[in-house]
């Protein structure tokens, strides 16, 4: 099928079949991988290839490479065993379109099973550039933009107008292809592509514990909680930090 075929300007952009109506807003019409390269001690674990699906009202961003269990490895740079989270699902990041809210999945320690924070889709001032780039049969513009800490230079198309892209990047006027944070810490390689109808796999909520936060407030209170553990350790004479500048979003401040 003619990938032109399906993409319109105007109030409809895809076709789906009639029988499909019914559960439109779950079943994915286009399908991006990515090859993530994040150097951030927190997300390393999870790099690899990673499937953003998508339709008109929503997507949902999978991190293929997350290992599915968790797992305890001894290091001789701390004091305690370092434990690396798994899941199952990707440790996927939900974006609604419409409403903007992002509900996105990661290990917590406030509860048993991971959390789903909630965050803005699209809060970013993107800067709109000239330079153009094919991507396959997509032509892509370029664009810069500010986001937790980073500055990401992207490239989007606005062939296919949908307000989403890798992690939690979005708010253009068409889908991002491609992402590369200034200071190199941080890629989302384009990989593949395909618009169809007959993509497994659906748009849903994460499974995990609804925490009700925002992802602001939710880092602002592990910041706390690691000043407080490190305050206690120093009181028991040992000299332990917590580096907390250790993930993709550095700053909960935008």
């Amino acid at each position: 099928m003619n990938t032109k075929n399906l993409i319109f300007s105007g109030i409809t952009l895809f076709v789906l079949p009639s029988f499909l109506y019914a559960q439109a807003d779950t079943i994915p019409i286009g399908r991006v991988i990515y090859l993530q390269n994040a150097q951030t001690h927190g997300d390393i674990n999870n790099n690899g290839y990673s499937t953003l699906l998508f339709n008109n009202t929503q997507s949902i961003y999978i991190q293929n490479g997350a290992q599915k269990n968790d797992t305890t490895i001894n290091n001789p740079d701390y004091y305690l065993p370092v434990n690396i989270s798994g899941d199952k699902e990707g440790f996927p990041i939900l974006k609604l379109h419409k409403s903007r809210i992002i509900y996105s999945k990661i290990d917590c320690r406030q509860a048993t099973e991971h959390c789903i924070l909630t965050d803005t889709l699209g809060a970013i001032t993107w800067e709109l550039l000239p330079e153009k780039k094919r991507f396959g049969t997509y032509e892509c513009q370029k664009a810069k933009g500010a986001f937790r800490g980073r500055v990401y230079e992207v490239w989007y198309t606005l062939d296919i107008p949908i307000s989403s892209g890798p992690f939690k990047l979005g708010g253009l006027p068409g889908l991002i292809l491609e992402a590369q944070s200034t200071d190199g810490q941080v890629k989302f390689l384009f990989s593949q592509l395909e618009i169809s109808n007959h993509i497994p796999g659906y748009i849903v909520m994460p499974h995990g514990k609804n925490m009700g936060m925002r992802y602001k407030a939710y880092i602002q209170q592990e910041i706390e909680f690691s000043k407080n553990l490190e305050n206690e350790w120093k009181a028991k004479g040992v000299d332990m930090s917590v580096n907390r500048d250790v993930f993709i979003e550095l700053d909960t401040n935008n």
